[in-house]
């Protein structure tokens, strides 16, 4: 099974160290190879300068014959019993003129060489001592003459040397691991750091939304291949931030010019006598009426921000909601009930904000609720404002959703567009405070908001 990594620093990662481990065997079977080559160059080049030796040490006799004169040291080293060293010393035709072996003379007597050649051979278990030789025969000048030298010295020493160098790689080998885990972790780091700019951008495209349409991803620091993508982003952020522009200003347009017609439609109505059919559409009126109002209040928020450093009464803002929609609660035929402390609640925010906050808060229990019921709001010292019904309640599954604009759940009968709990959800963050839900204490749903109260607390 092949595996897959979707993180660009492990990929990188991988494939360096691939690359540095193929590189490394590489590298110590080419050191081997070169040192084994090295071993045996090292033992021709020896041989040959033996032979360039030999040859200064013949001479010719009085009666015009060629014969060796070798020096002690070098006397000594071909008699020598052990045999590690063999000689042979030939006119080019041919014609002997020393031999430190017999049998070695004849193995090589119909070897020959031009002059500028030289032939390098092994003989495996030669002689009564069965050792291995490594030999050259080369043609050298002499006081006699052109010469064919043929020298030979037991294998020992190529082995040293072939011993010397596997005895190295032995040595070295334990610090490749090593040095490749020191290189890999180079590599990661350089990663990590070249990789820096790229989670800072990603870490403020996450941050962009409806809200902050007007940021943009920075280049500075940012790899030149990654800069193309940076700036194709930016345009579609730049489209985008135009689209919703676009957007908001058709509906606040839209509900502006609503709401002449609307107020008109609205009084007209409240001049006809009454009737069920009459009461319908004064009740469509209405629901167009709070639509419009709603979609106002959601353009000012996207266009405008705002203001929260007043300092206010929580309690006193709630309270005043209360009182201005008590008669139309009771005109639903559901009842409002108030609880707050004795001492006032300080907080800081906008006093309008907040209201509308609590207003949709407590419209949106009122639909809710069943008739005959009461909606209780509440205001504790510790900065919440609660807001319960007795109605059907909110699924858990749909608690994630009740605050995105226009949403409404399934099989939903109320009036509404799904905006009173979007702009409440706008309100609660802009004060950077929190809002709840859970289930009401004698069933149906509570909400929650928690603004941050002032240290005096008067």
């Amino acid at each position: 099974m092949r595996f897959t990594s979707r993180s660009l620093q492990a990929q990188l990662a991988l494939r360096v160290a691939a690359v540095f481990l193929v590189a490394t065997l590489l590298g110590v079977c080419a050191v081997i190879y070169e040192g084994t080559e090295a071993a045996k160059s090292l033992g021709d080049d020896e041989l040959e300068r033996r032979a360039t030796q030999i040859a200064r040490f013949v001479k010719t006799a009085p009666d015009g014959t060629a014969r060796l004169e070798l020096s002690p040291r070098l006397e000594s080293l071909y008699s020598s019993p052990s045999r590690t060293r063999l000689l042979v010393v030939r006119k080019t035709d041919g014609t002997p003129i020393a031999a430190s072996d017999a049998e070695f003379a004849k193995a090589v007597a119909g070897w020959s060489v031009t002059r500028s050649q030289r032939h390098p051979f092994r003989l495996d278990d030669f002689g009564p001592t069965s050792q291995d030789y490594n030999g050259l025969m080369v043609r050298e000048e002499s006081a006699a003459g052109p010469l064919l030298i043929t020298v030979a010295a037991a294998s020992d020493a190529e082995a040293l040397a072939e011993g010397l160098t596997k005895a190295f790689m032995a040595d070295v080998a334990w610090a490749i691991p090593l040095f490749a885990a020191g290189m890999l972790v180079v590599v990661v780091l350089s990663l990590r750091r070249g990789l820096r700019p790229v989670r800072a951008v990603s870490e403020k495209a996450a941050a962009i939304g409806p809200s902050t349409t007007g940021v943009r991803l920075p280049t500075d620091g940012m790899p030149t291949e990654l800069v193309p993508l940076v700036a194709a982003v930016n345009g579609a952020f730049d489209r985008l931030e135009q689209g919703f522009a676009v957007q908001q200003q058709f509906t606040a347009n839209a509900a502006h010019e609503l709401r002449t017609p609307l107020a008109i439609l609205t009084a007209g109505l409240d001049e006809l006598k009454d009737s069920p059919e009459i009461e319908m559409l004064r009740d469509d009126a209405a629901r167009m009426n709070r639509l419009v109002a709603q979609l106002l209040r959601v353009a000012r928020l996207d266009s405008v921000s705002i203001e929260v450093t007043e300092k206010l009464d929580l309690r006193t803002a709630t309270r005043d909601v209360v009182e201005y929609l008590t008669p139309w609660a009771v005109a639903q035929r559901r009842s409002l009930g108030f609880d707050a402390p004795a001492v006032p609640v300080k907080v800081r925010g906008n006093s309008h904000a907040i209201a509308d906050a609590v207003r949709n808060l407590v419209e949106n229990a009122v639909h809710h609720t069943r008739e005959g019921t009461e909606v209780s709001i509440g205001v504790t010292p510790e900065g919440s404002v609660s807001v319960a019904d007795h109605g059907p309640g909110i699924e858990e599954a749909d608690r994630q959703h009740i605050f995105e604009r226009f949403w409404r759940g399934r099989d939903v009968r109320r009036p509404g567009a799904g905006l009173g709990l979007a702009i409440v959800a706008e309100i609660v963050k802009a004060h950077r405070a929190e809002i709840q839900v859970s289930d009401a204490p004698g069933g149906g749903a509570m909400f929650v908001m928690k603004f941050p109260v002032e240290p005096d607390g008067t």
